[in-house]
């Protein structure tokens, strides 16, 4: 019965470091990080399929717009 190699010397693997987006100067308006909202991307022209905090909407996401609301009145 043949036992497994060892091996000596420490792993080595590159760090990758992610930069989280930068929040933007205060634009006066109050986002709810509790709300969620839909949107979509302008970009591409496709809607997410999940909602995402309404935080996402104060520009770290600049491609992001929200989607109107079908609702009358809103």
């Amino acid at each position: 019965m043949a036992t497994p190699a060892r091996v000596t010397e420490p792993a080595t693997s590159e760090v990758v470091e992610v930069l989280d987006p930068a929040i933007p100067e205060d634009t006066g308006r109050q986002y709810d990080p509790r709300k969620l909202v839909y949107v979509y991307d302008k970009s591409t022209g496709e809607k997410q399929p999940n909602p995402v905090p309404e935080t996402w909407l104060d520009g770290r996401f600049p491609n992001l717009t929200e989607t109107p609301s079908k609702k009358a009145g809103k």
